[in-house]
């Protein structure tokens, strides 16, 4: 008996007679903050750039602006950005689009590469805190493991497990490693 797990919020299901698509947006509330910060930061280069100051200094400032451009891009990102999932009995697809961000590679599995299906924990502690994320990861017939997505939410990395086993035909089985919430 398949276990229900209630649709992640801003998810939008699309059933097909092949199979299932699953869209949502990378906005966050959060990007109001990077919006702010990136405007003090850019700002403040701008600012930096445009003194006379020895050839040095605006060397040295090259890496901060290599940061402020990294962060426009992030920012543009969680405005325009989607990720689309497409599952059928054969085949899963993932798509990040308009704008290509370099963490997030479109991905595109046959059914026979896929023997089961995890979600693995990751722990990352930093001098700002601690940050928990959840990896959907891929174990291949031959057993080699890949990550294929991940969410800073375990339930809906779990609602996108269950369906993959539901679309592809998975039966579940448990992995060494996986995290599971029972």
């Amino acid at each position: 008996m398949e276990k229900l797990v209630p649709n992640p919020e801003g998810f939008e299901l699309k059933e097909t007679a092949q199979g299932i698509a699953i869209t949502y947006r990378w906005y966050k509330p959060m990007v109001w903050f990077l919006v702010f910060f990136g405007l003090i930061w850019n700002g403040f280069l701008v600012v930096w750039f445009s003194l006379p100051t020895p050839i040095f200094f605006k060397l040295f400032a090259i890496i901060h602006l290599a940061v402020g451009v990294g962060l426009i891009w992030y920012v543009i990102c969680l405005f325009m950005n989607k990720t689309e999932i497409a599952i059928t009995s054969q085949d899963f697809a993932t798509r990040h689009t308009p704008v290509p961000f370099p963490t997030y590679k479109n991905k595109h599995l046959k059914r026979s590469d896929i023997g089961q299906v995890y979600i693995k924990q990751e722990i990352s502690r930093g001098k700002n805190g601690t940050s928990v994320n959840y990896s959907l990861n891929v174990l291949s017939p031959q057993g080699a493991s890949s990550k294929i997505l991940s969410y800073d939410e375990y339930e809906k990395a779990i609602f996108i497990k269950r369906k993959i086993e539901k679309y592809m035909h998975i039966e579940p089985q448990s992995i060494e490693g996986e995290y599971v919430i029972r």
